[in-house]
């Protein structure tokens, strides 16, 4: 019999601890639909950036590397089509997480009984509405990578209010230049509270892709041993670093997901604390009835 799970209420106000444990929560009490919903999702994408495996440099695994810090190190003949896939996984990884929570919030129960067929259409409605949201969050962080030391201070000023604007526009059903001031107005109040959610999750992040990345540098320093004394590197090697690097890309895409999770909750905290959302939700709809 399956163990009965409190509902995690979206709008309530919570401490930055307490929006990491409800992200933790929704995923435990979930787990069987979050992750075969990431396996649909993700697995595709990540088999495909595995093939950038092949494309490093030959002794890149037997210097005993993590593939973590490979990740992003594409020959310039594949930039583009690399990075074309890793905004199709962060995309997906938007869908990812408002398709669960939106069924989530709009059913009674737990949803860890649901199909992919039932969370198909789910997922055709959030791919068309979360399109832009992704694309607008992949070109922002390139900036924040690429710009000069005071444009990056200044991105990420501007950066952490906008990580409440996918839950402001997908929940609220605001316009697109409602969403933005939205976002702003209620990110600039909860400003440290949101920058701190954010690096949590990242460094949790960072933790999991290095534990992930260990079997990477086990196999590349016995890979080290083997090439010292002469034996070939054969097409076990090369498909053990393609496995490798997809899982990597995997659990990079997980990682997103989880932060979208806790940024979404830290919208339901900021939201409760400054317009009482749901005492507001409560009147409208004590008025339809």
């Amino acid at each position: 019999m399956s163990q009965p799970w409190d509902k995690i209420l979206l709008y309530e106000n919570r401490s930055v601890s307490a929006c990491i444990e409800a992200t933790f929560d929704f995923l435990r009490q979930n787990r069987r639909v979050w992750f075969c919903s990431a396996f649909a999702l993700f697995l595709p994408w990540s088999l495909l950036l595995g093939l950038s495996a092949f494309m490093l440099p030959d002794d890149s695994l037997s210097s005993g590397l993590m593939v973590f810090d490979q990740l992003f190190c594409w020959q310039e003949d594949y930039r583009f089509f690399f990075s074309v896939v890793v905004f199709v996984g962060v995309w997906m990884a938007f869908v990812h997480v408002y398709s669960l929570l939106t069924s989530y919030h709009e059913h009674e129960n737990s949803i860890d009984g649901f199909t992919q067929r039932q969370m198909m259409p789910i997922y055709v409605r959030m791919s068309v509405r979360t399109f832009w949201l992704a694309a607008l969050a992949f070109n922002c962080v390139l900036v924040l990578f690429i710009s000069t030391s005071f444009l990056s201070l200044l991105s990420l000023v501007i950066l952490i209010p906008l990580s409440l604007l996918p839950s402001v526009f997908l929940f609220e059903r605001e316009s697109i230049v409602g969403s933005f001031v939205k976002a702003f107005r209620l990110g600039f109040r909860a400003w440290f509270q949101l920058f701190l959610t954010l690096v949590l999750m990242m460094l949790f992040g960072f933790f999991m892709t290095m534990v992930i990345g260990l079997p990477s540098s086990l196999f590349g320093t016995a890979l080290g041993l083997l090439t010292s004394t002469g034996e070939p590197e054969g097409l076990l090697t090369g498909f053990f670093s393609y496995l490798l690097m997809a899982l990597s890309y995997f659990a990079f895409f997980l990682v997103v997901s989880m932060t979208l999770m806790a940024a979404a909750y830290q919208y339901g905290t900021v939201s409760e604390r400054v317009d009482d959302t749901s005492v507001e939700s409560d009147i409208q709809h004590f008025e339809q009835l």
